[in-house]
């Protein structure tokens, strides 16, 4: 009953807990796991882990992993990424382990959306697929079919994700699946917003929102209020479109960094501006930039609590192997005692193999951690900093200037028509370009500048000890650069320009996030101009 009709669940489990004393312990275990989910559908992150801590101690490996699983969900919540990626481990390590159906369905539903949340959706589609495979409850298929469409979405599988999410959408509303089938619904409008039909994406909104609102499940009712916000913007109803995206901003409360809210800021802008309510465009511009930037720090912690806690677990698991091999040595010593000197050798070779074994994964151990601290680090595209890296750095270079009282500016720039290159020439000559412009752009820096990739094809430059005019100049020998890349090696002809936005620390102070929000403002000038062009914020 838990998606299927919530409402009945929680009576029933009501009258589970009136007659708990006369239950066995494991079925008070299980009864504790339903009583965590109630907590975690109704948002008590709170209660939810406190239920489910004792629950992971179990000896029972079932109730063990089927907390874990859950217990996941709440961590996510509260931005524990850390914790939650550490049982996300435990959980692939231990599901071979696992054989009960239920435990296994949702261990894997749980695997596959953490790996949607880090953009890692070709491990969890082969995991959608093998949990299919076992032919689950209609339910878990349900669940399966919401998560492969959310991952064929968010990937760009546009063909895929039409037929899946169209067949995803019949099933669970066939199997009396309200919850499943409205999270697939809020995907196809998504996409249809994607595609330009705004009033396709109302219309079916529209038809299945009182279903949502029965669900009275808060995270599918703020995604169903957001993309109505978003098509009613599209076809310029403002005043629906307001409607709407107060509900969510409402509805977040302090909870304002979610992609959910960075949507639903960026339709509450384009509102005020429709209604020349400049002011007010600027205030919720302003919302926008943070809830975006948080968005964006949050992803950047959650791609490094993934790769922090795979490191540990491969550690860890090193650490066993080294104990068996541990246990081993003591077999031989027992052998050897029995055997004397027949097997001295042997014991000597085993040590010699141990010893080499250990500094083996040692150092694969410390390669890995390097590896992965890159990873988390540095954009693999370009090799530059990524936004994580560049905000970390640039803070520090900012912070050291302004004890010092020194000069220091920033250069925002972003690559002019960068859209219809990947769509006309395709995505590799968009890479291509990219790190063409990297490479172009590094040469004429100094070693204590701060480069790093903010967007997609937005970079940033932080210049520490440098006045406003030299800044400029900077730019202007970038953007001139870029202007004559020879595109050509690319296997391909086309034009390549930027536009450029600079601010310094004596107009925007020694922030990076108004350093950044006033470069990029006179970056979105230069490119009003004409780009190609290089712009100084006059605040």
């Amino acid at each position: 009953m838990k998606s299927s009709d919530y409402e009945r669940f929680s009576t029933k489990l009501d009258e589970l807990i009136v007659e708990e004393n006369k239950l066995s312990d494991f079925e008070q275990e299980y009864l504790a796991l339903l009583k965590a989910y109630r907590a975690a559908y109704e948002g008590d992150t709170h209660l939810t882990l406190t239920i489910l801590t004792p629950l992971i101690q179990t000896s029972d490996v079932v109730i063990s992993f089927r907390a874990k699983a859950l217990a996941i969900n709440s961590l996510v919540l509260v931005r524990r990424y850390l914790d939650a990626f550490v049982y996300l481990e435990q959980l692939i390590t231990q599901l071979n382990d696992v054989s009960q159906p239920d435990a296994r369905e949702q261990g894997m539903r749980v695997i596959a959306l953490m790996y949607n949340m880090i953009g890692k959706y070709d491990f969890s589609l082969s995991y959608i697929e093998q949990l299919i495979g076992e032919n689950p409850s209609s339910n878990a298929v349900c669940a399966a079919h919401q998560l492969r469409a959310e991952a064929l979405y968010l990937s760009g599988q546009t063909d895929e994700f039409k037929l899946k999410s169209v067949e995803g959408l019949k099933y669970c509303t066939d199997h009396n699946e309200p919850l499943w089938a409205n999270l697939i619904v809020a995907f196809i409008a998504a996409d249809r917003i994607r595609q330009g039909d705004h009033q396709g994406a109302v219309s079916l909104m529209q038809s299945h929102y009182s279903q949502a609102e029965s669900t009275r499940y808060n995270a599918l009712i703020l995604k169903f209020d957001s993309i109505l916000a978003q098509a009613y913007i599209g076809l310029g109803q403002t005043h629906l479109a307001q409607e709407h995206a107060m509900k969510v901003i409402m509805a977040l409360k302090q909870d304002r960094f979610s992609r959910v809210a960075v949507e639903t800021f960026a339709v509450l802008h384009q509102v005020a501006k429709a209604e020349k309510n400049y002011q007010q465009a600027l205030d919720y511009h302003e919302q926008y930039m943070a809830a975006f930037t948080a968005y964006m720090d949050d992803k950047s912690a959650q791609q490094m609590a993934y790769h922090t806690a795979h490191s540990e677990i491969l550690a860890q698991n090193q650490k066993i192997a080294l104990l068996d091999k541990d246990n081993q040595l003591l077999q031989f010593e027992q052998t050897a005692l029995k055997h004397q000197a027949a097997f001295n050798k042997l014991l000597i070779i085993a040590l010699a193999v141990l010893v080499l074994g250990f500094a083996v994964m040692a150092y694969r151990s410390f390669v890995a951690r390097q590896r992965f601290k890159a990873l988390a680090e540095y954009d693999d595209l370009t090799a530059i900093s990524n936004r994580y890296h560049f905000s970390a750095s640039a803070k520090g270079a900012l912070a050291l200037c302004e004890k010092g009282q020194l000069p220091a500016a920033l250069i925002v720039f972003d690559l002019d028509h960068f859209k219809q290159i990947n769509d006309q020439y395709g995505h590799a000559a968009g890479d291509w370009a990219l790190r063409q412009t990297v490479d172009t752009c590094r040469n004429f820096m100094r070693n204590n500048d701060v480069f790093g990739r903010i967007g997609g094809e937005e970079f940033a430059i932080l210049l520490p000890g440098c006045q406003s005019d030299k800044a400029h100049l900077l730019a202007d020998i970038c953007r001139d650069a870029i202007s004559n890349i020879d595109t050509a090696a690319s296997g391909y002809e086309f034009k390549l320009s930027a536009s450029f936005g600079v601010t310094s620390a004596e107009i925007s102070g020694y922030h990076l996030t108004k350093l950044i929000e006033d470069a990029d403002t006179a970056m979105y000038q230069a490119k009003q101009q004409g780009r190609n062009k290089v712009q100084f914020f006059q605040g």
